[in-house]
């Protein structure tokens, strides 16, 4: 079984630490190549620091604080990167570990070629209560003003890109989530592909409005079939789900895996970003759904190797 390329985009969180021991673990029992990458963001600093054309004063403070932090953010990614080093050798992982300069979005997507997967921590969002202030209890200001990096990264990338919020247990399953007609055969082979290879069942849910009928549903018998053949100690269910029309983006709730399941959720393009099979952005997943581990599968991007005679579904127009 050929090995397959990790890539891990780590910062000083507790989520790229949950990460990263989730990494240690998947290399301790598969064939993984994992690289850990940590961005100093001076694009991003610049952005923080909104300088634009001088008016009440020169630019000349607002370079030097920008010296002045970014040699304060490469202190700080050198120091992650030994930290991370030890801990890797610790659970005997010599890893490579890289220290990249420039816009974080855009050197995680310059690595991400070269490799079959992209993993990052996300701080999971937790509205706020009663009483309390923006800030406290979890509720961030950043979601008020701008996207987090796994938000940015599930609505471009075109390679897989695993979302951990939380400390995962062992997974025990894999969850293909589909929805309609959209990009089935890519995302049943995938899936199962990638349940071989960690050696897990594989669980696919099809979801439905409420209103729907099932006799709408696409038949999954032949791909079955074709996926028994492939992949003949694949343990395979099939289910339906029922989502019930209403409220807005009712799905992202109703979505729920235990937390010993992995979620697989594919994404196709349409225009600049992508969508997932129920027509939303992949970062509302990322913000709301609250599901301890997400993979989000760019299915018109990567696809498990297919027989001659399995045929293909259409895909989004």
């Amino acid at each position: 079984m050929n090995a397959k390329k990790i890539l891990l985009a780590f910062d000083g969180s507790t989520q790229s630490l949950n990460a990263a021991q989730l990494c240690w673990e998947l290399a301790a029992k598969h064939p993984i190549r994992l690289t850990a990458q940590h961005v100093v963001n001076t694009v991003g600093l610049w952005q923080l620091l909104n300088f634009e054309l001088p008016g009440l004063t020169g630019s000349g403070p607002y370079i030097a604080a920008h010296e002045a932090m970014g040699k304060e953010l490469r202190a700080i990614g050198e120091t992650l990167v030994a930290i991370y080093e030890t801990k890797a050798n610790d659970h005997g992982f010599p890893d490579q570990c890289v220290l990249d300069e420039g816009d974080a979005i855009s050197e995680v997507m310059r690595r991400s070629k070269v490799h079959d997967m992209v993993v990052i921590g996300h701080h999971p969002y937790k509205p706020q209560e009663n009483g309390e202030t923006a800030g406290q209890g979890g509720a961030l200001p950043r979601y008020l003003t701008h996207f987090s990096m796994a938000e940015t990264l599930s609505k471009i990338i075109d390679k897989p890109l695993l979302v951990i919020q939380r400390q995962c247990r062992p997974w025990r399953r894999i969850k293909l989530v589909l929805c309609g007609n959209q990009a089935i055969d890519e995302s049943f082979l995938s899936a199962a592909d990638l349940a071989a290879f960690f050696g897990l069942p594989l669980v696919v849910s099809t979801y439905f409005q409420g209103e729907e009928s099932v006799d709408d549903l696409p038949d999954l018998t032949e791909l079955i079939k074709e996926t028994g053949k492939l992949y003949p100690e694949l343990e395979l269910k099939t289910g339906r789900a029922k989502l019930w029309p209403g409220e807005a983006n009712q799905h992202l709730a109703q979505v729920d895996c235990p937390e010993d399941t992995l979620v697989m959720i594919p994404t196709l393009m349409r225009g600049a970003e992508r969508r997932s099979i129920f027509g939303t952005t992949p970062d509302l997943f990322v913000r709301y759904a609250g599901v301890d581990s997400m993979l989000f599968w760019p299915a018109d991007a990567v696809c498990a190797k297919r027989p001659v005679s399995l045929p293909r579904a259409a895909l989004i127009k």
